[in-house]
């Protein structure tokens, strides 16, 4: 597909940049600074075998590098624009980042007029137009998948033509037709990671390897879900349809990030890795015959209903120490508002099982849905007092554009659009049915008494027989935790 591209597109100095969250945000939240920004790798993947120079700028690593400088940060930003003489700038978004998108395309376009900027991912996607009448500094929106829209965009083709692209012309906001999605992605490159920093994002960390520390990094081997979860953005960008890489390319991707970067684990960050049994069970066995499982050690995200004995057993015998599930609630009522397809005795049985045949497991929980109760809350925290997973991602309720929660909410007329805070604990919008402060403190003391123990806990069970990365963990990685709960939870505690 890619072949002899080069020939038919000019040439242009690209800029692939990945934003910040709030700056209140951004000094909590340590784990985005462990994961390369894989969707800008496999765009740039693509323009650089279309014969363009590109540029990763990852805002998240410059702040951390920085000392979380945020002047020094837009500094660095700035000068590596110029000295790259950049001719098009391209930023991907999820819907917390959107604040510094408008900020820095501000700063960009009165420093450099001329510069192209365009934004991508899925907020962009969701809300095209309300995002451009938001701002006159963004040139355009890239729906859907980036790689070949960006591509056409490098080429200089009129606006017009470029499928999946929505624009201002004068006043009005057009919307091309959408982009259909490439059948073969082993037709795509493999992500352009000799343009991050790689020993940044593989320092040991408590996020990336849950909790084992491991030089870790994050790879795709398919794209979509099947599933349609009300608050989940991801059929935005796939369309819903799942595609997947072929064994042998997976394969081929495992053995380069071993040989070339030294990975001890590796965290398959799709929607759903076992999609297709017969594909997971395919790439599981030739980990076995490959000795992949003996190189490694890795982790997947799973939904509940698809585990059995047999295959939990064959994920540990290739090399799996970790599965991640999206549980979401204890709460019947509040997984059918999801539209979750899941049953909670039916969560907690693959929570027991996974147990017994030895692999950890995070349970991925959801609070603040909207119209949740007091009850649906103590039914959460029971549900994870009873499982007690090997640790436990509590995440506020985000009102996604695009998602059915987020359309149903902004047709009742009760959808907050201060991007940067949506869940955000300590600005986001409450959508329970408790009063603000009720919901506060039952999120605090939660954190506080349940999540923050058990994961503590469970940190040092698994790191203190590794007491020199036990040590530099601890006094590295927790900053945001602590920020966190004195700023935020024992304020709420004790309101």
């Amino acid at each position: 597909m890619l072949a002899n591209v080069a020939e038919k597109y000019l040439k242009m100095n690209i800029i692939l940049i990945y934003p910040l969250l709030s700056k209140k945000r951004s000094l909590v939240d340590e784990n985005k600074q462990y994961w390369p920004p894989l969707g800008l790798a496999y765009i740039a993947a693509v323009l650089e075998k279309g014969g363009h120079k590109v540029t990763i700028l990852d805002r998240d690593a410059f702040l951390h590098k920085n000392s979380m400088s945020f002047e020094r940060t837009d500094e660095d930003t700035l000068s590596a624009i110029k000295r790259m003489n950049a001719d098009l700038i391209g930023f991907s978004a999820t819907t917390p980042n959107v604040g510094d998108v408008f900020g820095l395309s501000s700063k960009i376009k009165k420093t450099y007029p001329n510069i192209k900027i365009v934004m991508g991912g899925p907020h962009s996607t969701g809300e095209p137009e309300l995002t451009l009448k938001l701002t006159d500094d963004i040139d355009a929106i890239c729906r859907g998948e980036g790689e070949f829209t960006m591509l056409d965009l490098a080429g200089g083709k009129n606006l017009s033509e470029i499928p999946g692209l929505s624009f201002k012309s004068g006043s009005k906001v057009v919307h091309n037709a959408g982009r259909p999605l490439m059948d073969n992605i082993d037709d795509l490159p493999m992500p352009a990671l000799h343009l991050l920093d790689m020993e940044f994002y593989l320092r040991p960390s408590r996020f990336t390897s849950r909790n084992l520390s491991l030089r870790t990094t994050s790879i795709f081997t398919a794209r979509g879900c099947p599933y349609r979860c009300n608050f989940c953005a991801g059929p935005l960008i796939f369309s819903g349809k799942v595609r997947f890489h072929s064994a042998q390319r997976v394969i081929a991707e495992i053995e380069r990030l071993i040989a070339d970067y030294g990975i001890e684990a590796l965290y398959f960050a799709e929607d759903m890795f076992l999609s297709d049994k017969r594909r997971a069970n395919e790439i599981l066995r030739l980990f076995i015959h490959n000795n992949i499982n003996k190189k490694i050690r890795w982790f997947a995200q799973a939904k509940a209903s698809v585990i059995d004995e047999g295959l939990l057993k064959l994920m540990k015998d290739a090399g799996c120490v970790g599965i991640e599930y999206g549980f979401e609630s204890g709460s019947q009522d509040i997984l059918n508002k999801m539209n979750k397809k899941a049953r909670v005795e039916d969560n907690v049985k693959a929570a027991k099982l996974t147990e017994k045949v030895g692999l950890r497991y995070q349970a991925n929980m959801i609070a603040g849905y909207p119209g949740e109760t007091r009850r649906d809350f103590e039914m959460t925290i029971a549900f994870l007092k009873k499982i007690k997973p090997s640790n436990i991602g509590f995440n506020l309720f985000m009102a996604l554009p695009g998602t059915p929660e987020y359309i149903r909410l902004k047709e009742a007329g009760d959808i907050s659009y201060d991007w940067e805070n949506v869940g955000n604990p300590e600005g986001g919008k409450n959508y329970t049915a408790m009063s603000d402060r009720d919901f506060q403190k039952m999120y605090a003391k939660a954190r506080l008494s349940v999540i923050l123990p058990l994961n503590l806990v469970n940190f040092i069970r698994y790191n203190i027989r590794n007491p020199i990365r036990f040590i530099y963990l601890t006094l590295t990685q927790f900053r945001g935790i602590v920020i966190k709960t004195v700023r935020s939870d024992l304020k709420k505690i004790f309101k």
